[in-house]
C-alpha cells in the first residue's frame, strides 16, 4: 500500500479537499488544444469531435487541482462517441496560467463563457465534477440560456452540505484533521500525481502552490447558493454523488428537490473514485439528455 503523505502536504490538501479532482496524470491527448483570451488570461481548451456536426456539444469542467484529462480521462472518450466535447482548464490549472486575482465562480464563469464565445457555441450540455460541478450550478443560475442540460457530480450547495468532518476542516483549515478525514486523504502516490499535473502549466510547476492557496481562500469564503437561487434553475438537471462522497445524500436530495433534478447515488463510490465510474456515469448523462423534454 502506498503511504500517506507527510503532515504538511496533508494540511495543504485538507484545506480544499472538497474541490479535489481524481488525481490522474494528464494524458498525451493534452498535447493538442487551443486558447481563448478572457480578460488578461489565455484559457486553454480542447475540442474533441466536430462542432459543425449540428449536435449540441458537451462542456466538461474539471475539479480543483485537476485538469481535463486528469478528471475526465475515462469519461471523455465515451461522451465523444455521442457528440462533440469541449474541455476547459480553469485559472491556474492544467495548461492555463494563473492570475494574481482570487479564484471565484464569477471569474471561472467568465473564462468558460469566453471559450464558448470564441468557438461560437451557443448552448452546451454541461458536465462538471466537484469544483466544476459548482461552476455548472453557477452557470445554471447565472447563464441558463447557454445550457441544454446540467450534470453536477460530487457537489454541494454550500459547505453545510458536506459531511460534518469535511465541513469543519474547510471552515478551519488550520485545525488538526480528525481520524475520519485522514481516512479520506490521498496517498503519497496520489499526491505526486497532483503535483505532476502542473508540470505543463505555463507558469511552471510552482503554480501548484499558488493555485492551492487560492482554492484554500475560496473554500473559506462565503460561497454557495440560497434555496431560492437553486430553485430558479429550470435547465433539465442531474445530480450524481457517491455513497461515500464528501456531500451527504440527504443534502443532495434537498438540492435535487429544489432544482427538480434527477438524483443518482453510486454505490461503493468515494469523491476520489467517482470519475472512474465512467461506465455508470455515461448512461446516466445520456438518459438525462434523452428525457430533457419530458
Amino acid at each position: 500500500m502506498p503511504g500517506r503523505p507527510t503532515l504538511e502536504p496533508r494540511k495543504i490538501l485538507l484545506a480544499a479537499i472538497a474541490l479535489c479532482g481524481v488525481l490522474a496524470l494528464p494524458t498525451s491527448a493534452q498535447e493538442t488544444g487551443a486558447r481563448a483570451m478572457s480578460g488578461d488570461l489565455d484559457i486553454y481548451y480542447e475540442v474533441h469531435g466536430d462542432l459543425g456536426s449540428g449536435d449540441v456539444p458537451f462542456l466538461v469542467l474539471h475539479g480543483g487541482m485537476g485538469s481535463i484529462h486528469g478528471d475526465f480521462g475515462d469519461l471523455l472518450p465515451i461522451l465523444a462517441k455521442q457528440r462533440p466535447v469541449i474541455g476547459v482548464e480553469q485559472q491556474g490549472h492544467g495548461r492555463t496560467g494563473g492570475r494574481a486575482t482570487p479564484v471565484s465562480l464569477e471569474a471561472m464563469r467568465a473564462d468558460t463563457l469566453a471559450v464558448l464565445d470564441a468557438l461560437e457555441v451557443e448552448r452546451v450540455h454541461v458536465v462538471g465534477f466537484s469544483m466544476g460541478g459548482m461552476l455548472a450550478l453557477d452557470l445554471g443560475v447565472a447563464a441558463p440560456d447557454r445550457l441544454e442540460t446540467l450534470t453536477a457530480i460530487s457537489v454541494s450547495q454550500n459547505v453545510d452540505g458536506m459531511h460534518p468532518a469535511i465541513a469543519e476542516m474547510n471552515r478551519n483549515p488550520g485545525s488538526p484533521p480528525s481520524p475520519e478525514v485522514l481516512e479520506l486523504m490521498p496517498t503519497e502516490e496520489d499526491f505526486g500525481k497532483i503535483q505532476a499535473g502542473f508540470a505543463a502549466n505555463p507558469d511552471g510547476p510552482e503554480q501548484f502552490q499558488r493555485t492551492f492557496a487560492q482554492l484554500q481562500a475560496f473554500m473559506v469564503s462565503d460561497w454557495g447558493w440560497t434555496d431560492e437561487e437553486l430553485a430558479s434553475i429550470e435547465v433539465p438537471s442531474l445530480i450524481v454523488l457517491g455513497d461515500a462522497d464528501f456531500t451527504t445524500v440527504d443534502h443532495a436530495a434537498h438540492m435535487s428537490k429544489l432544482i427538480g433534478a434527477q438524483l443518482a447515488v453510486l454505490p461503493d463510490t468515494t469523491h476520489l473514485s467517482i470519475m472512474r465510474r465512467a461506465r455508470w456515469l455515461a448512461p446516466l448523462i445520456e438518459n438525462r439528455i434523452a428525457t430533457a423534454g419530458d
